[in-house]
This record gives structure tokens, C-alpha cells and sequence, in this order.
């Protein structure tokens, strides 16, 4: 065991997946807790070497945290902002997969000015940011950028060509919300499943759309000189009408507890997906417009565990993170912006390269 204590609350696909990432290490001493048995009883079917604690429901979990280095919160969204004031009663540091809320960072504000505050360590936001800052860095000055992001099934079999890859109450948020953007330097908000285009990546065709929830910070764009900036997320074609009509033909945009019973009911679980990500960065010199784009393809791979694409990419660049912390390469305290970590070696560390299809 490594004397770098990492404490992972939550022992579901993204706790375990992280837990198997950081098991490869023999610098980490990975801890896993959980309130249900059977969720820990799941995790320890892996045969990982790491330790695991069931939490009573009358129990402290800040007791549980005192001894560690970093409290990861990989609960639901919900649950976040009680462990981050676990984690600040502990005075650990900590990291966590979803969009901040206000309650979370206010609860948070505290701890990060002694420790390390990690926010939306996933996909998007999260990795996809870091990269977006290397782009903007490759080809400044940027005036306008759109980002793409999609998991989708490598095989689909149903109309929607989509199935349970992530959250559903999540994938409900990203198509309901207003979707944050950047327009001629200001902030506005755009509505979500507009915008549709088609974009064609190694032969197969992808529709892209505005979707909410997939940046956190357009303060470092717009900080960069770019005037416009767009999220979009990547579906198989045809999915976006197929929304539209569950949505708004059938007003199920105003019964979100049908929706979600609909798509967790009538959705198969996906567990071959494959994460698509496509950045287009536009600028001009003088009389001339440039364009230049960056793409990547993430599948699962066996050697990390049996979890899905998006789900090990999440873990993966969370375990970076943690990397780069016990190595003393981020910040001595704070809140850790994306775009502020090294672009360096991202892409190419040990738990992110075995994902990436060439």
C-alpha cells in the first residue's frame, strides 16, 4: 500500500471504476466507502486490493475521513454537498464528478483555503475543458469554438440509437436546461436541442445539438479573447427528432418522472460505448478565415476494469488529477480550474492512454 490515502465514497460504477484505476498503483492506498452492502459486495467481486467499509447510518462519515489525503465524492449529485462538508470537517482534500452548485462550493469555501478542491472531474465539464485549452493555446487567437461530446453505443440497436451509458436524471438535465454559451464575449443562455448539424468523424455520421451542463467555467474562454463558445452534444442521426417528439409532441418535457421511468424502463443498459469528442476552433488573419479541429475516440478497455467507456474516461482523468496531486504538480490549496492543469501528458497517462482508438 501506498501512504498517499485516497477515500473514495460511493461504490458505484464511477467509485469503482476510479478505485480500479488507482488499484494499478502501488503509491495510492485506495478506500472505499459505501452505506450499501451490496454495492461494496459488487466492488469486491473485483478482487482489487483495496479496503473496503461499510457506513452505518448513524455513523459520522467524517470520522471515516479523518485519517485520508482526499475524499472523492462519487455519489449522485444530490448526496454532494453532505460529503463536501464531510470532507471539510476532516480537512482532507477533494475531488467530485458533477457541475458545482452553489451549495457545494459554499460549502467547499472553507476547506479550499487550506486544501485542494477538485470540481467536476469528468468528462464535461472536466477533460474536455483541459483539452479545449490546449487548442486555444495551439491556434490563438480563437474568436469562435465549438465543443462536441458524445458516448453513444458503438452497436445501436433501437430508433434513438441510444441506450443507459450515464445518469439518465442527468441526460434529462443536459436536454431540459438552458445550455450556457458565449456570444460576442457575453454570457447567454441558449436553448437545449437546437443548433442541429451534421459532422462526419472516421466515416460515420454523428448529428450534434445543444445540450446544458457540459461547461463549467466560460470565464476562462472568455478570458482567452473568444467571443463565441458552443456545447454541443453528439447522437446517432435521427436521435434528436425522436427527443423532440417524447418531449414536446408528447409533453413529457412537464412530467419529468414519466420521461425517466420511460427511458430507464424502455432503454437497454450499454456497457460497449465509445467516447466521441470533436473541437473546432475558428480564427482569422487579416482577410483570412482558419479553421482547425482536434478529435478523439475513447472505448473501453479490459485492462481497467469491466466499465463502459465515458464511465473508465471519467475515472481515468480523475486518477490523472490525483497523480499530479500527490506529486505536489497542482496547486498547494484551492479550487484546481481544468484549463489551469498541465495539458502535458494528459491524453498519455497510464489510466487515459489504453482508452484512446487510433
Amino acid at each position: 500500500m501506498g501512504d498517499f490515502r485516497i477515500t473514495i465514497v460511493g461504490a458505484g460504477n464511477i467509485g469503482s471504476a476510479l478505485a480500479a484505476c488507482l488499484a494499478r498503483s502501488a503509491a495510492f492506498d485506495v478506500h472505499v466507502i459505501d452505506p450499501s452492502e451490496q454495492a461494496l459486495d459488487r466492488l469486491q467481486e473485483l478482487g482489487l486490493p483495496v479496503c473496503l467499509h461499510h457506513l452505518g447510518p448513524h455513523e459520522p462519515l467524517a470520522n471515516r475521513l479523518k485519517q485520508s489525503d482526499v475524499t472523492v465524492a462519487a455519489v449522485p449529485e444530490r448526496a454532494i454537498p453532505a460529503v463536501a462538508r464531510a470532507a471539510a470537517s476532516a480537512k482532507t482534500h477533494f475531488l467530485d464528478f458533477s457541475p458545482p452548485h452553489a451549495d457545494t462550493r459554499q460549502s467547499l469555501e472553507p476547506l479550499a483555503r487550506e486544501r485542494v478542491v477538485l470540481n467536476g472531474c469528468g468528462v464535461s465539464p472536466g477533460l474536455v475543458e483541459n483539452i479545449a485549452s490546449g487548442l486555444l493555446a495551439r491556434y490563438a487567437p480563437v474568436c469562435e469554438l465549438t465543443i462536441r461530446v458524445g458516448s453513444v453505443p458503438r452497436f445501436p440497436t433501437n430508433r434513438l440509437g441510444y441506450g443507459q451509458i450515464w445518469d439518465i436524471d442527468g441526460l434529462i438535465d443536459e436536454y431540459t436546461a438552458p445550455c450556457e454559451a458565449l456570444r460576442d464575449g457575453e454570457h447567454v443562455l441558449l436553448a437545449p436541442l437546437e443548433g442541429k448539424e451534421h459532422v462526419v468523424l472516421d466515416g460515420i455520421t454523428y448529428e450534434g445539438f445543444t445540450t446544458s451542463r457540459g461547461l463549467k467555467d466560460l470565464g476562462m474562454f472568455r478570458a482567452a479573447g473568444v467571443g463565441d463558445v458552443t456545447f454541443k452534444t453528439l447522437r446517432y442521426p435521427g436521435h434528436l427528432d425522436y427527443m423532440q417528439f417524447l418531449l414536446d409532441d408528447l409533453g413529457l418535457r412537464s412530467r419529468r418522472d414519466m420521461l425517466r421511468s420511460l427511458l430507464l424502463n424502455g432503454l437497454p443498459i450499454v456497457e460497449e460505448d465509445e467516447l466521441v469528442m470533436f473541437l473546432t476552433a475558428r480564427s482569422a488573419r487579416g482577410a483570412r478565415k482558419l479553421e482547425a479541429s482536434s478529435s478523439y475516440r475513447f472505448r473501453p478497455s479490459a485492462t481497467l476494469g469491466p466499465f463502459n467507456a465515458i464511465t473508465s474516461v471519467a475515472a481515468g482523468y480523475a486518477a490523472g488529477l490525483l497523480s499530479l496531486l500527490r506529486d505536489g504538480d497542482l496547486a498547494e490549496m484551492g479550487f484546481v480550474a481544468h484549463h489551469t492543469v498541465s495539458g502535458a501528458g494528459v491524453l498519455e497517462n497510464p489510466y487515459l492512454l489504453p482508452l484512446l482508438s487510433t
